[in-house]
């Protein structure tokens, strides 16, 4: 239960504790024009809370209100400055120190039930037993049918040393399997895969910027040191979404010399503040290539920006998210566990250039000021070290931008409605003895029995074309158009529906490549995934090849010899 009017309270207090906040980082006068709207916006608040609260129609739930109220201001500042309470906490606990109380799984909804992607190594769900395609029918006795995937996740999760009980239904078993399971501390990794792609090329991929990202990465590449010299690094950002600001300094620390700025924050209550590298560097001399995609973000825009401002190493992909803003938590309520996550700064790389894209300010009741607006010019030049030409406007812009394949209508619903993973869990229950295999290739006899399991599956998708068509087909009918025009456009859509039958045998390619990848996870975890996605990676392969033509390689980076 809240107390007493504990939300009508709140909802007022956490507008006071932003504009305090905003108050106590300007030393305005009392006759200054600012000072007297913060205290006209305070009252004006007040006085509608108070007014609605007591003479609506309908009773109100001050909960309700007050929280409408929160969003109210949050909705019209930029998205990452949020309200939260305890779960958004334990959330945020996750992305900052990559860990969590619970039994280390992924999990996600198939066919509308709770379903295991894949249980994590060294975990209680591991140990356990849990595989991939498991389906999670009771968390505590509780039914999951009309439990939302996030509710699930909350459910799993909990204290360290609790237990929670599971019933878990298994393809080609009658009887469901009953566990009970000890939370323990899950610790997310950062690093996901580390290797050697050639002798003397190493690998790294980062998912996330947690407070031990440095310390993954720098172990990962001591013990492939141990194995061999690293000559040249291939560094993975594709769909990174960030993490902590000092992870990525001490990221770009890894390549990068002492004493060498990164980033630099600003913000119109902040001092503006640089931060740069503290240590020499393990990997000062090797061959670098960052590699980007529109997932990269925030942290890994940094890095990214920093590692190209430097000229220190080449960025390959497509452009990243433009993720340029920094936040910092307040409490609210110490009691309930509730914050506000404010933006207070913006990034800037060493160049000048602000990561941040132009999404919000549109508000000018909001943002009376837009003196930043040469921030978000794409067109203003900016100057890496060696003198190259970089863009502002946000994101950062690969030095080589590759247009990856786009996969295919088909393909994309394959994956959507779940058919590789649950075809690739049927055939291992199967065939348990490709588990024993050293080597395990998708062939003919798999990819056969693949189109024969799809046979008797509705697989709804639209070929390019077929929604402009149908949508002009609808203008004509409701126009009148010529009935003629009409018949072609309805014998076109029909013809592109009897082509649908050959969609298999046309993306073979594709469709070999996600089974491979579906069954290496199943048989190896996702560092198997990951190997075997990086066989079929043409940013992959255009980095190998960059990296071995030193002329190419200078070039980019306007070496002078």
């Amino acid at each position: 239960m809240f107390r007493k009017n504990h939300w009508a309270q709140m909802g007022i207090f956490a507008f006071l504790v932003i504009a305090s906040i905003w108050l106590l980082n300007n030393s305005f006068a009392d006759n200054d024009p600012l000072y007297h709207k913060v205290d006209k916006g305070l009252f004006y608040l007040r006085q509608v809370y108070e007014t609605v609260s007591r003479n609506y129609v309908d009773n109100v739930d001050p909960e309700g209100l007050s929280k409408a109220a929160i969003n109210g201001i949050m909705e019209d500042l930029d998205p990452y400055t949020v309200f939260f309470e305890k779960k958004g906490s334990e959330r945020l606990e996750i992305i900052t120190k990559g860990k969590y109380g619970g039994l280390g799984m992924e999990i996600s909804r198939q066919e509308g039930k709770v379903t295991v992607i894949s249980p994590i190594d060294d975990t209680p769900a591991q140990r356990a037993g849990i595989r991939a395609g498991d389906i999670i029918s009771k968390i505590d006795d509780e039914k999951t049918d009309d439990m939302s995937l996030e509710d699930a996740s909350n459910k799993l999760r909990g204290t360290v040393g609790t237990e929670v009980k599971l019933e878990i239904l298994r393809p080609g078993l009658d009887e469901p399997i009953k566990l009970t399971l000890v939370r323990q501390e899950i610790v997310i990794k950062d690093v996901s895969y580390a290797d050697f792609v050639e002798p003397g090329t190493a690998f790294f991929r980062l998912n996330s910027f947690s407070d031990k990202a440095g310390s993954e990465l720098k172990e990962a590449i001591r013990n492939l040191e141990s194995k061999g010299k690293i000559d040249r690094v291939i560094l993975d950002l594709r769909g990174n979404p960030g993490g902590l600001l000092a992870s990525a300094v001490e990221i770009t620390n890894i390549f990068v010399p002492k004493n060498e700025a990164v980033v630099q924050t600003r913000g119109a209550h902040e001092r503006d503040t640089k931060f740069k590298t503290t240590e020499n560097p393990l990997l000062p001399d090797a061959g670098l290539v960052v590699l980007v995609d529109g997932g990269s973000a925030s942290a890994s825009e940094i890095v990214a920006g920093a590692i190209q401002d430097l000229d220190r190493g080449i960025i390959i992909g497509t452009k990243t998210f433009g993720k340029g803003l920094v936040q910092q938590v307040y409490p609210i309520d110490k009691i309930d566990d509730a914050f506000l996550k404010i933006t207070t700064a913006k990034y800037y790389v060493p160049s000048g250039r602000c990561i941040q894209k132009e999404d919000y300010k549109k508000d000018k009741d909001i943002f009376p000021d837009h003196s930043d607006s040469t921030d978000y010019d794409n067109h203003k030049k900016y100057f890496t070290r060696n003198n190259r030409i970089v863009h502002g406007g946000g994101g950062i812009t690969p030095d080589i931008e590759i247009d990856t394949e786009k996969m295919n209508p088909y393909t994309i619903a394959l994956w959507a409605k779940g058919h590789f993973f649950r075809f690739t869990v049927d055939y291992l229950s199967k065939h348990p003895e490709i588990k024993s295999r050293s080597e395990f290739q998708v062939n003919d006899q798999i990819m056969a029995a693949f189109k024969d399991y799809l046979k008797d599956k509705d697989l709804q998708f639209e070929l390019d074309g077929e929604d402009q068509l149908k949508e002009f087909l609808t203008i004509a009918q409701e126009e009148n158009y010529n009935s003629d025009l009409q018949d072609l456009v309805t014998v076109a859509l029909q013809k592109l529906d009897a082509e649908k039958v050959n969609e298999f045998d046309r993306n073979t390619s594709n469709i070999k490549e996600s089974l491979e990848m579906e069954f290496a996870e199943k048989l190896g975890g996702s560092t198997a995934r990951i190997a075997a996605m990086l066989r079929h990676d043409e940013t992959l392969d255009k980095a190998l090849q960059i990296l071995h033509s030193q002329t190419e390689y200078r070039k980019v980076l306007a070496i002078k010899d």
